[in-house]
């Protein structure tokens, strides 16, 4: 027979277990719990994304990591959202990514990040990030294209455009990026080529007229030029690169007042662009005088 001490033990140890056995259901119910709240508040930022309405995403989506911090859809789509706060933004990507190292998006937007703060090697890592986990991303290698021309490394580029191209024949985007790399080795009927395609598939999309311009202009089409940024003027009319590029084939065409009407509109739309526009201006005119001299000889 036990002792009484002894059985005042085992009873303790049954009041014990007995404990855990209750509590473990308990703590289950109450993660699942915080769960379905945070899957409740990420859907509801959803609708609201879906909406417009930005800060009120912005909200549901950090309720919902509130509830559950493990939740990396709910880190990247707060970071998609964050464009004004790039440091913030760049954070919850990265929080997306230590949690769900396979979310190919998140690296795909944080490479986007990357780019535009001129951060091409990192940019080219986040990119390869994407191949590696989905090889039928298109935007991957067209942006990973643009990320090595930027950067001064063309070599794979003409490969990453053709992949983009190959996987998705409708991308617009990877066909002016190939028409401009063309543009720049002076195939300018390739350029001319690819240009064209981009404005068949994005008809509304003004620097694809922009592009063919440049090339026209470079092959010594001046009138196919002119008609193509009147176009992209005629869909953005506030887009100052384009005054600037009419503006330097008028000069050539040496129609000084409409040059200096479209620079002026330039520099008003974007007063940064004055100095390189200056220097642009000088070498045309410089160009144009040892023309005239040779021709005098």
């Amino acid at each position: 027979m036990f002792g009484n001490h002894r059985l005042l033990k085992v009873a303790w140890l049954c009041f014990v277990l007995a404990g855990i056995l209750l509590a473990t259901p308990a703590a289950a119910q109450a993660q699942s719990s915080r769960a379905n709240s945070a899957a409740s508040y990420f859907a509801r930022g959803s609708e609201w994304h879906a909406r417009g309405e930005f800060d009120r995403a912005i909200d549901d989506y950090g309720i919902a990591i509130t509830f559950d911090p493990s939740f990396a859809q709910a880190f990247f789509a707060r970071a998609r959202l964050s464009k004004g706060e790039v440091e913030a933004a760049l954070a919850d990507f990265n929080r997306a990514i230590e949690l769900d190292p396979r979310l190919a998006q998140a690296y795909y937007n944080h490479a986007f990040i990357r780019i535009r703060q001129r951060d091409y090697r990192g940019a080219i890592a986040d990119l390869d990030r994407v191949i590696e986990i989905n090889k039928k991303h298109a935007a991957a290698y067209n942006n990973r294209g643009y990320a090595r021309v930027a950067m001064g490394d063309c070599k794979g580029v003409f490969t990453d455009f053709n992949r983009a191209i190959k996987l998705d024949p409708r991308y617009a985007s990877a066909y002016g990026s190939r028409g401009n790399l063309r543009f720049a080795r002076d195939d300018f009927d390739g350029a001319i080529a690819d240009h064209n395609r981009a404005i068949e598939l994005s008809p509304r999309l003004a620097k694809n007229y922009n592009n063919r311009a440049i090339a026209r202009h470079a092959k010594g089409d001046y009138e196919g030029a002119l008609a193509d940024y009147n176009q992209a003027l005629g869909l953005n009319p506030r887009y100052a690169e384009v005054y600037a590029n009419r503006g330097m084939l008028w000069l050539r065409l040496q129609k000084t007042p409409e040059a200096d009407a479209d620079f002026a509109q330039c520099v008003a739309l974007k007063p940064d662009m004055k100095s390189s526009l200056e220097q642009r201006v000088n070498q045309l005119q410089a160009q144009l005088q040892t023309q005239i001299r040779t021709l005098g000889h």
